[in-house]
């Protein structure tokens, strides 16, 4: 089967946007793509959204009034208002209305304000009256309006449908391309669609385009709005018009179609429903009555008229076929290549439901942010760089310096009473506790309205609580008034002094980079975002993803260090090398029951990060007897047990940590450090994408952000 689509500016939906907005439809044949907007986003909105992308629809944005800043399906923004979409999105071609009947009206008077040409209104069950206001202002506008209750519209040679309507219909095939000739089709029912369509297609009869104009008593355009219109579309052979008793649709088509013959040069063929009803039977929509006492909307009074205005007129599907196979005389594809595809489409399983993020690609030996591998940030970005960057999808550019200001200040703004918190020694539950209290970080996170503003503050209140654990705060205030970076103040702050060597600087920085991030499967990201599902406030949910650091996650480079301090203080007291030193300790901590910190990965063989660690240690001087036994720990474990187990990022950390000749606590700082800018991303995430108190099946979350790329040098 031949896999593709028409180009956008070949199709009928472009054809029918360019007799409305000919400006727009120049844009399309610019950016070759015909954008969408689907306005209202309850459980049908949002599920028809995905569909319709899938299907391979540009559902460019939504509206859900209360909902703006959000997104839905982790890539479409949300906007509060129709208005405020077109703001930002003028291109904008179609869009379709799933609102409740209630608030339908108001919702597609402003998307048809706006001047979007064509709009889809599935909603049903709109009063009359309300349905009289949408349609003086679709005229006025020129709309084209479909619905209400219409199960949609949908284009397969384009890959474009708007609305409900299922993956049943087949374009042309010419060669091994998509043709854009076929049959149009339009319907009131959506079930009589469906299956007509079905039919056609299994006949090798191609549907260039497929219309539900509605069910409702009152709709926007109708048939004879219609039809006339895609006869115009030169690739249109033939159309077929599937009506209903009831309502005088098909009356008036006939009668223009009788006024104004050179409106209908191609043929038509129209299926009536009911034939056997009688009057006041209703057929399962409101527009389906016969009107009792009247001499229209039966089925006779409409196979009557359309039969007089040259229309071949048939109750039946099998004569349907019949009569359109006959009119044609050709087929538009392999009918068994149909079959095939349907088959498949139907033997298929069902997708198991999924999640998407745009933070992080978690693979094997590799850690993706936002498209840029971790290593290479590590190397060449620091931490409020790639603070920003995992919070709004790219570096700063021009951000920077108010990013460094607002971590500044942050430093610089009191701090509560702390309460007796510094007697704890678990620096992750000091730091957790502290966020938890913390007005000033609430206050402001409330009120800064963007997530890079609000991690660049909470980096700066973390350094703030660290400072004060690690008794370094009178150090900090002494050198605020100085021009001293922000870099230079982490390191103070943690180490206690400012080192003339810009690479320890450097690699202090890069250690606590290193952290930022690891998808939405390690328990701090999950505490996090099950708090921010419920909505809880920033500070509550960052610090019970803070407090989810232990020494199981995340904490572990903390004894890692002191483990490779012990197998170094061993070697020199006992003159052995350091590699037999390590085989003998381990060998003795595994006796006794107790684990080796800092190696073993649940998904890495070879740390993505390790490797850039060990450089910059090398360079910064730093590199020293701990680093030498981090690189032989894991062939020495393997010695012992028998186990290939490599060395992780805590591991690593530690034995920097260790040779740079400070408190092994400071390696578990300095991962809770840099997890503080990947939990702010994570709850933004969860709070802009997701729905509210959602089952968080975190196993089954997907990266959806950018492709693997190169970070750009400073």
């Amino acid at each position: 089967m031949v896999e593709g689509k028409l180009k956008p500016d070949q199709g009928l939906l472009y054809y029918l946007i360019k007799e409305i907005r000919p400006e727009l439809a120049e844009q399309i044949t610019k950016t070759k793509t015909i954008e969408t907007m689907i306005v209202g986003l309850g459980r049908q909105g949002t599920r028809h959204a995905q569909l319709m992308m899938e299907y391979g629809t540009n559902v460019t944005c939504g509206v859900a009034p209360g909902r703006g800043g959000t997104k839905v399906h982790e890539t479409i923004p949300v906007y509060d208002s129709a208005q405020e979409a077109i703001n930002n999105h003028p291109n904008i071609a179609v869009a379709s209305i799933w609102r409740h009947y209630s608030t339908a009206k108001d919702a597609t008077i402003e998307v048809i304000k706006s001047g979007i040409p064509i709009v889809v209104l599935i909603s049903e069950f709109i009063p009359l009256k309300d349905v009289r206001d949408i349609l003086v202002e679709a005229r006025k506008h020129k709309t084209i309006l479909f619905g209400g209750n219409t199960p949609g519209i949908i284009f397969p040679p384009e890959g474009i449908k708007i609305g409900m309507l299922p993956d049943i219909f087949q374009a042309q095939i010419v060669g091994e391309e998509v043709g854009a000739k076929g049959v149009t089709i339009l319907s009131r029912s959506g079930a009589i669609l469906y299956h007509m369509s079905d039919a056609l297609a299994s006949a090798g009869i191609a549907q260039n385009g497929v219309l539900g104009v509605g069910g409702d008593g009152a709709i926007g355009s109708r048939f004879v709005d219609l039809v006339s219109l895609v006869m115009k579309y030169e690739e249109t052979d033939l159309v077929v018009v599937a009506g209903e008793i009831g309502g005088m649709q098909e009356e008036l088509l006939a009668q223009d179609m009788i006024a104004h013959p050179e409106k209908y040069p191609k043929p038509l063929v129209a299926l009536i429903s009911g034939a056997n009803a009688p009057e006041g039977k209703t057929m399962g929509h409101a527009g389906a009555v016969i009107a009792p006492g009247q001499n229209y909307g039966t089925f006779n009074s409409k196979k009557e008229t359309l039969e007089k205005a040259g229309a071949t007129v048939v109750n039946h599907q099998r004569d349907l076929i019949e009569v359109v196979k006959s009119k044609l005389g050709k087929t538009y594809f392999e009918i068994e290549d149909y079959y095939n595809r349907m088959r498949k489409k139907w033997d298929a399983k069902s997708p198991e439901p999924t999640w998407g993020t745009l933070i992080t690609n978690v693979m094997p030996n590799n850690l993706i942010i936002r498209g840029y591998p971790l290593q290479e940030i590590i190397a060449r970005k620091g931490l409020l760089e790639t603070a920003y960057l995992l919070n709004k999808g790219e570096f700063p550019v021009k951000q920077i310096a108010e990013l460094e200001n607002l971590a500044l200040k942050a430093l610089k703004d009191e701090l509560f009473n702390d309460y007796n918190i510094l007697n704890e020694t678990d620096v992750a539950k000091v730091i957790g506790t502290f966020l938890l209290l913390d007005d000033n970080l609430s206050s402001f996170a409330r009120e800064a309205n963007d997530e890079s503003k609000v991690v660049a503050y909470a980096l700066g209140r973390v350094l703030k609580y660290l400072t004060k654990f690690f008794n370094n705060e009178d150090k900090i205030i002494n050198l605020q008034k100085e021009d001293v970076s922000f870099s230079e103040l982490i390191y103070l702050g943690l180490v206690g002094e400012i080192p003339s060597d810009v690479s320890k600087i450097k690699l202090l920085e890069a250690i606590i980079t290193a952290c930022v991030d690891h998808g939405v499967t390690p328990p701090s990201a999950q505490a996090t975002r099950i708090l921010a599902s419920t909505r809880a406030n920033y500070e509550v949910a960052l610090s019970a993803g803070t407090q989810a650091i232990t020494d199981v996650h995340g904490g572990a480079g903390q004894k890692a260090a002191e483990f490779f301090l012990s197998v170094v203080k061993n070697a020199k007291e006992n003159n052995k090398d350091l590699d037999e030193t390590a085989f003998e300790t381990i060998r003795e901590t595994i006796k006794a029951g107790k684990r080796i910190e800092g190696l073993g990965h649940r998904i890495h063989t070879q740390d993505p990060r390790r490797d850039v660690l060990w450089d910059l240690s090398e360079k910064a001087g730093y590199a020293k007897e701990c680093v030498a036994v981090s690189k032989l720990v894991s062939d020495a474990f393997y010695r012992v047990r028998g186990m290939n187990l490599p060395i992780n990022v805590d591991g690593v950390i530690g034995a920097i940590i260790a040779d740079m000749g400070i408190n092994p606590k400071l390696a578990k700082a300095v991962f809770v450090f840099g997890r503080i800018a990947g939990l702010t991303a994570q709850y933004y995430e969860e709070i802009n994408t997701q729905p509210q108190m959602r089952r968080l099946a975190f196993d089954r979350a997907v990266y959806k952000g950018p492709s693997i790329r190169e970070v750009p040098q400073n």
